[in-house]
């Protein structure tokens, strides 16, 4: 069949609109890599608050998690979806239609990928390029000592013992939170920006309503507690086990995230330190609980190459409400484990492990360390006290 000049130009037409929206896609799905630090500070000072609260005031509606709904409902629609795509094409390809039915198919599928890499950047992208939290809290530069790590852990252990004391307790002898999931997020909230403003660190002031997950015991699977969704501005948190040791600083963890930092371990640092300064002992626990056991084990391995002494602090008999709360942590996790495990032995997929290889590469597409970054280095609270508790003590 011999093709017309009017065809011709149809097919080149569509050969430059794929390349268009390709190039474009591509574009924008990498482009916070190439965007300088002090636009990413201006960006997310100045504009994510103004871009974000539309998407998050419009989630303030909603008492439910509308990224949980929508998975609900999308996914089914997209494996149905998939197989009447698949269905087509055959048909396409025994009768004729076949590559305009592809080229269709492609367009629309990058103008989506398009917008949905633009909103990426917009609501989270563009933050991992921001100065980090450590900077912002100007801490001290000076070259840290045994004596130094072992003031901060004696600092965390008594705020963490301190806060421990003004908790209830279960039959068990277990902690929990001392108020409903919606008085906390609320707190936390105000929390997080008491925190920022304290320490001029530029965070969104816009209010970020936190949703309960319903079907968190299957999400527990993946071991993961609390997910920002950047493409709803939604904040989720698993809701299966609040445990206090946990809870706090992921609610506010994942509260940062929303309010303008992507990076894992700036959101931590912002978590866990606001928490330390929070009214409510469980939040104060949680945050003390983090940094005693972050710098207990260095401590611990400093000593072993010095030749000192850590205290004693994980032995006092001070610690054993602490130790009914981790194992009472320990006891659900491994209770998931084990459904884990037997859905391993039935399908042969380790869902644990899944989630970890598809969460570690989609930080490093965004230049993280990986999981690894949702760690802090124990250097920062060091600093941290030394900078602004210590001084303020001796003063």
């Amino acid at each position: 069949m011999k093709i017309t000049e009017k065809g011709k130009r149809k097919i080149a037409r569509h050969i430059i609109t794929v390349i268009i929206l390709t190039v474009l896609f591509a574009a924008a799905a990498v482009c916070n890599a190439f965007i300088p630090q002090s636009f990413a500070d201006w960006y997310g000072a100045k504009i994510f608050p103004g871009i974000s609260i539309l998407f998050q005031t419009i989630n303030m509606f909603f008492h439910y998690s509308l990224t949980e709904n929508l998975l609900i409902i999308l996914v089914p629609a997209l494996i149905i979806g998939a197989i009447a795509w698949v269905v087509i094409l055959i048909k396409k390809l025994l009768t004729s239609g076949a590559r305009l039915y592809i080229y269709k198919s492609y367009r629309n599928l990058m103008a989506v990928a398009l917008l949905a890499a633009i909103i990426f950047q917009c609501m989270h992208g563009f933050n991992y390029r921001r100065t980090d939290v450590s900077d912002e809290l100007e801490l001290t530069e000076r070259e840290l000592t045994y004596d130094d790590y072992i003031a901060a852990l004696r600092w965390a252990y008594s705020g963490m013992i301190s806060a421990r004391k003004e908790l209830g307790e279960d039959y068990f002898g277990v902690a929990h939170m001392g108020q409903s999931f919606e008085n906390s997020a609320t707190f936390a909230n105000s929390l997080v920006d008491s925190f920022a403003e304290k320490y001029e660190i530029p965070v969104s002031e816009n209010y970020v309503r936190a949703k309960p997950v319903s079907m968190s015991h299957y999400w527990s699977y993946t071991h993961i507690v609390g997910a920002y969704d950047m493409f709803l501005g939604e904040v989720n948190l698993n809701t299966d086990y609040m445990s206090i040791i946990e809870y706090p600083v992921t609610l506010c963890h994942e509260l940062c995230h929303a309010k303008g930092y992507a990076s894992e371990t700036d959101c931590n640092t912002l978590s866990v330190l606001a928490c330390c300064s929070a009214s409510r002992a469980d939040f104060r626990y949680a945050g003390y609980y983090e940094i005693f056991w972050n710098l207990y084990s260095m401590s611990e391995n400093i000593a072993d190459k010095t030749g000192e002494v850590v205290p004693q602090f994980a032995a006092t008999s001070e610690m054993e409400p602490v130790y009914r709360d981790m194992s009472a942590s320990v006891i659900y996790w491994n209770q998931v484990d084990k459904e884990v495990d037997e859905i391993k032995k039935r399908f042969g997929i380790d869902i644990t492990e899944t989630s970890d290889i598809v969460n570690d590469s989609f930080l490093k597409s965004n230049g993280e360390s990986g999981i690894a970054s949702y760690h802090v280095p124990d250097s920062i609270y060091v600093r941290f006290y030394l900078t602004h508790i210590a001084g303020v003590e001796h003063a």
